[in-house]
């Protein structure tokens, strides 16, 4: 049987002509949205825009669904969010198979560099991909609110660009002053994740620790480095058993030697384990214990709320 040379020809220029245009990115991004954090930035910077990262769970997560559906599918964001921002979707579906390799793997780099712990996740960034605000989830805010107060956050921005400014001018301690507070504006792991060469700086500023600052981004470098460790840990739960994971956390501490907030961090862990492994006496002391290592932070009052709704003790 002969094959028309015409058919086959008009066959493979159809083929061409499709793969132009529906490209893995393509199919998985909407419209106004890029998936390239290289580009997003690129972009920002020719523009002078700042870049609105959406951390999202596209196929399974309920309320990343309701916020693309009710707010980034809307005529007002379409039309007036570009404006301001470069788009940036960063997926992590279910059903991979319409991204890239590329797409898979920058998520899977940038989710612990902005300390993706829920979805939906909104990250504003500058065009360095420093960021200057994060909000997480989704409570049906309208589109025109939501919108509006992303735009808001410009005044972020403008302060933390002040303190920098301010701080170039100046040397020394009081330099490190105001890079401390350009980078307080945000929420403080992100800033460890992602200033990380400001807060290398703070602290060799404030060698001599007169300012407080060389021991506050320590203890906080610490914790973020604990927190790391920890959640691969954590990770490979369900393939050890908990004695396996207690060896490991406590080699985490004769490595580390960990202390406040940080040694918080790993005895709250510990006590976790111990507590599904069926030990409770022993999780109530860990939790004591964790709560004395540092009393005054967040997890501390966690801490309490467990005590007294699990274990009856009081503060």
């Amino acid at each position: 049987m002969k094959t028309n040379p015409t058919i086959i020809a008009c066959a493979a220029l159809v083929a061409l002509s499709v793969s132009a245009f529906i490209t893995p990115n393509a199919i998985a991004v909407d419209e106004g949205w890029t998936v390239s954090f290289a580009e997003a930035k690129a972009q920002a910077a020719k523009e002078g825009k700042s870049i609105l990262m959406e951390f999202t769970g596209s196929d399974w997560c309920p309320p990343c669904k309701a916020l693309r559906k009710n707010v980034f599918m809307s005529e007002v964001f379409k039309a007036e969010a570009p404006k301001a921002f470069v788009l940036l979707k960063l997926d992590n579906p279910n059903d991979k198979s319409h991204q890239s390799v590329e797409e898979q793997a920058q998520f899977r780099k940038l989710a612990p560099r902005y300390k993706l712990t829920s979805y939906p996740t909104i990250i504003l960034a500058d065009a360095e991909g420093r960021p200057y605000h994060m909000q997480k989830g989704y409570s049906n805010t309208p589109a025109k609110a939501f919108l509006a107060n992303l735009t808001g956050k410009s005044t972020v921005l403008a302060e933390r660009n002040e303190f920098l400014s301010k701080a170039d001018q100046v040397e020394g301690t009081e330099r490190a002053k105001l890079l401390d507070q350009a980078i307080a504006l945000i929420d403080s792991e992100l800033a460890i994740s992602t200033y990380s060469d400001t807060v290398k700086e703070i602290i060799k500023l404030d060698a001599d620790g007169t300012a407080g600052l060389k021991v506050k981004y320590e203890s906080a470098l610490q914790v973020g480095e604990i927190k790391t460790a920890l959640a691969e840990i954590q990770g490979g739960l369900r393939n050890s058993t908990p004695e396996q994971a207690i060896a490991k956390v406590d080699k985490l501490i004769e490595e580390k030697k960990p202390t406040g907030a940080g040694l918080q961090e790993v005895l709250f862990f510990k006590s976790l384990i111990i507590f599904r492994s069926g030990d409770k006496p022993a999780a109530q002391k860990l939790l004591e214990e964790a709560r004395t290592a540092a009393p005054e932070t967040e997890k501390a009052t966690e801490i309490n709320g467990i005590l007294e709704r699990v274990f009856d003790v009081k503060k």
